[in-house]
Formats: structure tokens, sequence, C-alpha cells
């Protein structure tokens, strides 16, 4: 049975989702670059930018000396977290078998759903279709018998659109593109190819033997071989899945008062905490993220001998976690906090327990989940997350 490969491909696509809540960016030169430094470098950039002789990695004053009317956003891990979760939650209509390949990319295995959907092109036409009435995203739509060519031809149109390679012709479509399209010619291997070999197209490459690519390439001969020919047998594999409780918070305006977003990560703690205690798990590891409003990221994780589940435990990590993540006085636009090694908690080892012990805390966070579940989180409030309540957008959050 011939596989029905498709793999969908946003462009820029932070800056396609930018655009989705700022129509006027839409026709405009855009840039994805920490807002931290002129010496940052670009990150993303749309056509427009392109146009201008724009491309990523290029150091942000001499993009703006490039570019004048160059507009520039701060990288948005919480919009893209979120666009992401829309993109896949759309590509698994078509099918369970998806595999994310980077930010605005997914492989899509159709093969066998042809009942459903009709052959691989009409359902590549029906989702380009529904990323733009749904989403309000404009993509392109790569299909093949395979990820490699899926992938080359979803880049292979200059403008939005659906490109189907016929199962069979993958090694004379990829023939005269350039050889930098083969995935694993680096730097180095393009200089050997280009330079000491002379070979500057795919279909050259695919006219050696095995034998005559093993001299200058060793090991990664045989796999160039084969991908020179457009022939890839890897399967899409859908992604593993690592048992997690994560909840994220996105500011309305940037903050930097410490005791308002300490505030607001004791919520996310609580959050965490009730469904840990709601699933029967415990956490091992907590990581916390935060993300300044000139797009500069970090990141700092604690990793546990004794599981925890009780809010008061995680709030005291999440503290210290905090100290240690937030050097900078830049306001912070974006927290996320994961719980992860989740495992079963550990239970009470004392005899007796008296007030003020582990055994009280226990009683009085069951209360208050019994309390949460019936009423919702908001029905009772610790004094130390009010701060938090008018400053942060609610609903972000996923397990």
């Amino acid at each position: 049975m011939d596989r029905d490969i498709l793999h969908i491909y946003i462009p820029a696509f932070p800056i396609a989702l930018a655009r989705i809540s700022d129509p006027t960016l839409r026709t405009r030169p855009v840039a994805v670059a920490p807002g931290h430094s002129e010496r940052a470098l670009i990150q993303h950039l749309s056509a427009e930018a392109r146009s201008e002789g724009l491309f990523e990695g290029m150091p942000l004053f001499r993009a703006r000396r490039m570019c004048p009317s160059l507009v520039i956003l701060p990288p948005d891990p919480g919009r893209v977290s979120g666009g992401n979760r829309a993109l896949v939650k759309l590509t698994r209509e078509y099918s369970p078998v998806w595999e994310p390949s980077s930010t605005g990319r997914i492989y899509l295995d159709l093969t066998g759903s042809a009942r459903l959907f009709g052959p691989g092109r009409d359902a590549a036409l029906k989702l380009e279709r529904d990323l733009d009435r749904r989403l309000n995203l404009t993509g392109s739509v790569g299909v093949a018998g395979n990820k490699l060519v899926s992938k080359i031809a979803a880049g292979y149109l200059y403008k939005p659109g659906v490109c189907d390679i016929l199962r069979g012709g993958e090694a004379e479509f990829i023939a005269p593109l350039p050889v930098t399209i083969i995935p694993g010619i680096g730097e180095t291997r393009q200089r050997v190819l280009l330079a000491d070999l002379n070979l500057s197209l795919v279909g050259q490459v695919a006219s050696l033997t095995l034998p005559q690519l093993s001299l200058p390439f060793g090991p990664f001969a045989p796999l160039l071989f084969h991908r020179a020919r457009g022939i890839d047998p890897s399967p899409v594999l859908p992604p593993r899945r690592t048992p997690e409780v994560s909840r994220e918070s996105l500011l309305n305006e940037g903050e930097n008062d410490d005791s308002v977003l300490l505030a607001e990560l004791y919520r996310l703690a609580e959050e965490c905490g009730l469904h840990l205690r709601s699933t029967g798990k415990a956490a091992t590891k907590l990581t916390l993220t935060i993300t300044h409003s000139d797009g500069l990221s970090r990141q700092k994780t604690a990793s546990l001998k004794d599981p925890i589940d009780q809010d008061i435990r995680i709030f005291g990590l999440v503290e210290r976690l905090f100290g240690e993540v937030s050097e900078r006085r830049v306001d912070i636009k974006w927290i996320n906090l994961v719980c992860e090694g989740l495992t079963e908690p550990r239970g009470q080892l004392e005899m007796f327990v008296n007030a003020g012990e582990p055994g009280m805390e226990d009683n009085i966070q069951e209360a208050l989940d019994a309390v949460r579940v019936k009423y919702g989180m908001g029905a009772v409030k610790r004094g130390k997350t009010i701060a938090a309540d008018s400053k942060f957008k609610k609903g972000l959050q996923s397990t």
C-alpha cells in the first residue's frame, strides 16, 4: 500500500500568530528577536522582511539598518504554545498518527484513510481550507509517499497551497533541487560536495554509487545514498507523552513586582497540587520557566528525593526557584510551572501526629480540596494569591 504522508508548514509561525491578533502587521516586514540588545539575533522573519535581504541569525542592529520600517516583536512562548495546541487539535481530526517537526510544522500519516478523506491530495486541500477558516492561518501542505519528500514539497511552493508528488516520482522531483535541501548536509558536508566534488544538485549526488559516496562521507554515505533518491522509510511517530502536570499564565501587561509574581506562582502551585492529589500522584521534579517582556527566557529545575503533592511544600520549592530564575529586573510576561517525574505519594509513616505536624497539614489540605472540587478554585483563596487576581490572563493550562 502506498503511503500518504502530509507535511503541514506554517511559514514564520510566531509572526503568523501575531498577525491574527494584530492585522496591521500583515503587509509589513516583521521579525521576531529578543529586544534586550541591538546585537540580539533574529529568530523568525516574514516574507516581506526576507524580500529586503534579511535572514535568520542576522544581528538586530544590522537588520534595522537594512530595513528601517522593520517591526520587531519579542518572542512570545505563551502565544506559540497555544498556537501549537490549536494546530495539533485540528490535524488530529484527520489522523491520530501525527508527529511535530518544529514550530509550525507537523507530519501527518493518512495511509489507509482514503475512504474517510479521499486521496492524500484531497485531504490536504481540505486541511488547507480548515487552517484558513478555523485558525486564520495560511500555509503549505506537502503530500508524498514519505516524510523526507513531503517536507521538501511543503517548502517548495512560493505561496501557500498544496504540492502533491506522485508516488514513484520522488527521485525525479528532488533531482533538480540544490543539495542543501537534503537533511544532514551541514556546512562541512556542503563544502565537500560543492568545492571538492563539484556537486550542486541532488540528481548529481544520486548518480553516484554507494562506494563512491563512502570515501568522502564515511558512515553517512548510506543515508545520503537513499535520501538523494527520495527514499525515506522512517515512520510518522507520535510524540511520547511524559506524564506531567503543567500550568501557565500570561500577564495582561509586564510585571516586575515580586509580590504579584509570587502570588500568581502560588496560585499555579495550588492548581498543580490539586491535580496531583486528585490523580493520586506526586512530583519528583519541578521546572519553572519565565519569559521577560523583551523575549528573553530563563528556566530552573529542582529534582527531589522525596515526591511531593502538598501545596505548602510546592510553595516553598517554587519560591526558591523563582529567586534563582528572576535575576533581571525586566518585566515578566509569561510564567510556566511543570510538575514532572510523577509517582505514587509516600504514605504517612509516623504513628503519632500532633498539631502542626504533617498529619494536620493533610487534614487542612483535604478540607480545602473538598471545597475547591465542589465550588471551584476561587471558593477558598490563600492571602498570598490575592495580589495577582487582576494581573493575569486565566485559563492557560495543560496537563
